[in-house]
């Protein structure tokens, strides 16, 4: 087993550089290693300095869930507040379009189902989540196919 040798140079006013080399052939370890970290220079002990580079990691993790909730969950919670106001508010009587795109008028409403009349003596029973808009509403751009 090869020996390693540390050498330690002291530079200005608290701050030290430990350099760790092996000798030549030496496979276990980097042939060069070096620490930078600061003296008290009182007692010649080391200090602990934080690491820019911690900061920097909690700062962006921070900006990124900020990003998140603001162009991600936010958005997402309104449209689901609107989706559920509208499909408590459908009355008997309303044209509706499905989230399949089948347009009718609604015939029944229950609690959890909805039944749309479609054409004459043609009734049709969907749950209620599966009614998207009204008819008279305009199509949201997100859904429309650009050509």
């Amino acid at each position: 087993m090869r020996d390693y040798h540390e050498i330690t140079l002291t530079f200005q006013e608290g701050e030290r550089a430990a350099i760790s080399f092996a000798e030549e052939g030496a496979p276990a370890k980097p042939a060069l290693q070096a620490e930078v970290g600061q003296v008290d220079p009182a007692s010649g002990a080391a200090k602990e300095t934080p690491s820019a580079s911690s900061n920097g990691f909690w700062i962006m993790l921070a900006m990124l869930f900020v990003f998140m909730y603001l162009f991600v969950i936010r958005p997402e919670s309104k449209r689901k507040k609107q989706r559920e106001s509208f499909q408590t508010s459908i009355s008997k009587g309303d044209q509706v379009v499905t989230a399949g795109g089948l347009h009718g008028t609604v015939a029944a409403l229950d609690e959890a189902t909805i039944t749309l009349k479609v054409a004459d003596n043609v009734r049709l029973k969907f749950d209620r989540i599966a009614v998207s808009r009204t008819a008279s509403a305009p199509v949201e751009e997100s859904t429309v196919a650009k050509s």
